[in-house]
């Protein structure tokens, strides 16, 4: 049975009620959203452009290119090409005649398809998708380093201001600068760091300006758990800050060590980093002096001023942080991606902690604030960074391109690195004039194997990010 061709006036239609569909999207999660899935999509869109130019101007035939998948809410047919969009905007792929031998194709095309390509060509078609993401991303780099500017980082102001530590209690309010802390210059907030880890429970003046008045508050540096501090107590983490043990408040060290006995089990409210509050049941192992157990802290996160580059520093700046993202996703990738990695990806599915009696949440470490996140937590993140100004939203886009590009040449089928591994293959396995054609039909259970293991990987990161999502900020 063949599809019946859609008319001029199904087209409009179709075309109408998707722009419909867009707006009515807009109006019920809001601008930030719809710019956030607009991205996403342009970036899907952009990938597969790169695969559609080179296979064009490689001479092979692409008879399909199409936004999502599912069924077809609009296309239009121009050449051998059609171009349209599905109901699921989940992806995007353009049909390339021919990718493998299990495909069955006309012989007047066979000279056209991808399997008959030189190596060098289906090398660049497969490489072309990540090539272009990272080609967006590196002008999107010179857009914000030229249009918008680089950190300054021997200046900053106060971003944000954590509840009830020694930074409220002084007073700080968002925008202030502070100038010194004890009597020593803060102007790097590395030198702050180091001034104010430097003196947990001391009694400090801090000098802070605010609208070109300065003013001077006398407060008592806070306290976060150092590694060995933390090291004492199984299950809490560097940076954690013990606020009650057995419902008794604590405000220091010295009364968490009144508070508890060795080898004793003793329920404790801990507040993260990220200012979650959890309940932690824990035996603590011999505890440290104070000193060695804790490190100040006072309860501010910087904002460094932004300097605008010129066009030539700009694309140099650009191509050094480009190669610095693609190092770094491609070195978390590995991580990730060993027993290690993923047994404790899915164990912090299944761990638990929260509030004694409350509802059970995923309870991480600092290093879970950098996760697999699924599509739903991109879209969080992307909505959170859209809200907090321009440039934390094309940093966004610029980390998402790059991280996706990187994983896309992962060298498993079907991703695209799994056809440049096939490719490669091909290649090394010819001899003598004669083409070596891989058999995908002896491929098909690993490619089933891998999409059921992105797919639960998927799952995963979904439900983790439903009962126990990152905070953005």
């Amino acid at each position: 049975m063949t599809r019946r061709a859609l008319t001029a006036g199904d087209r409009r239609t179709r075309l109408l009620l998707l722009l419909g569909g867009t707006a009515a999207f807009g109006f019920w999660f809001g601008l930030s959203m719809l710019a956030v899935v607009l991205s996403f999509v342009v970036m899907l869109v952009v990938h597969e452009l790169g695969h559609f130019v080179v296979a064009r101007w490689a001479g092979m035939q692409v008879t399909e290119a199409f936004i999502g998948f599912g069924p077809r809410v609009w296309s239009v047919q121009r050449g051998e090409t059609e171009y349209g969009v599905k109901a699921i905007p989940a992806g995007a792929y353009v049909r390339i005649t021919g990718m493998t031998n299990l495909d069955e194709v006309e012989p007047e095309v066979e000279h056209r398809t991808y399997r008959q390509q030189s190596y060098p060509r289906r090398l660049a078609v497969a490489l072309a998708g990540s090539a272009t993401q990272f080609l967006l991303a590196g002008l999107l780099l010179v857009v914000i380093f030229v249009a918008l500017g680089r950190p300054d980082t021997g200046s900053w102001v106060v971003r944000s201001v954590v509840p009830a530590t020694a930074a409220e209690e002084a007073g700080v309010l968002v925008e202030d600068r502070i100038l010194s802390v004890g009597g020593r210059p803060v102007a790097d907030f590395d030198r702050f760091g180091e001034v104010v880890r430097a003196g947990p429970g001391r009694v400090v003046a801090v000098e802070i300006e605010r609208s070109g008045t300065r003013l001077v508050r006398s407060v008592t540096i806070g306290e976060r758990l150092s590694s060995g501090g933390a090291a004492a107590f199984p299950g809490l983490y560097p940076g954690d800050r013990i606020v009650a043990v057995d419902g008794v408040t604590t405000a220091a060290w010295a009364d968490v060590v009144d508070r508890v006995e060795v080898g004793t089990p003793h329920r404790l409210t801990v507040r993260r980093v990220d200012d979650s509050v959890v309940g932690v049941t824990s035996a603590p192992r011999r505890l440290p002096s104070a000193s060695a157990a804790v490190v100040g802290f006072f309860g501010v996160s910087p904002k460094h001023p932004l300097e605008p580059l010129g066009p030539v520093d700009g694309v140099v700046e650009a191509t050094s942080t480009m190669g610095d993202l693609l190092w770094e996703s491609t070195w978390a990738l590995l991580r990730f991606f060993t027993p290690g990695g993923i047994s404790g990806f899915v164990g912090g599915a299944v761990e638990s902690g929260g509030i004694e009696g409350g509802p059970t949440v995923t309870t991480t470490g600092p290093e879970e604030e950098n996760r697999l996140l699924s599509i739903y937590g991109a879209v969080r993140l992307g909505d959170a960074a859209f809200d907090s100004g321009a440039y934390n939203f094309l940093w966004f886009v610029v980390l998402v391109n790059v991280f996706v590009g990187v994983f896309n040449l992962v060298p498993l089928l079907p991703l695209d690195g799994g056809h440049i591994a096939i490719a490669t293959y091909e290649r090394l396995r010819s001899r003598r004039g004669r083409r070596h054609f891989a058999d995908a039909a002896k491929l098909a259970q690993l490619t089933w194997v891998v999409v059921t293991f992105l797919l639960a990987l998927a799952l995963i990161a979904l439900y983790r990010d439903l009962v126990d999502l990152p905070d953005f900020g």
